[in-house]
């Protein structure tokens, strides 16, 4: 995926690992109670919600300007905050992104606690958007 082919407003590599990883998990993005993704950058967050398929090319802000993603919204982005609001340690983020998971489906997130979790996603991406990791979790 070299970026002189790609197009920057776009995170090709993310869009195939969500749809990978969902057909995978025989699951759509509807049945989701929450995700973990990767938000290094504002901008990266927005164009992975494009990239999971829930906006449209060029409407990632809608997302969070029609509520979606709130913690009480349709599909529960970062209760966490994110690896923002924790530094986003680099090497250890998607280890930090799976605890965090596992806390919201065995109920222990206390004050990020989306009420009921049971499926979620944690979303991974490394690089300029080449490494891209998606991971379907159901409590036990």
């Amino acid at each position: 995926m070299p970026m002189s082919r790609r197009d920057p407003t776009r995170f090709e590599g993310a869009a195939l690992a969500w749809q990978r990883g969902l057909s995978g998990a025989r699951v759509q993005l509807e049945d989701l109670d929450f995700v973990e993704t990767h938000d290094c950058f504002t901008i990266a967050e927005l164009i992975e919600y494009e990239a999971m398929g829930l906006a449209p090319h060029g409407q990632g802000a809608r997302v969070i300007l029609d509520g979606v993603t709130s913690k009480d919204g349709r599909l529960p982005v970062n209760p966490s905050g994110g690896l923002k609001s924790k530094g986003h340690p680099i090497g250890a983020t998607g280890v930090s992104q799976h605890v965090l998971a596992a806390m919201q489906l065995s109920g222990t997130a206390q004050g990020m606690q989306v009420p009921g979790a049971a499926l979620g996603a944690v979303f991974n991406m490394g690089g300029s958007g080449v490494a891209n990791y998606l991971s379907i979790l159901e409590a036990a």
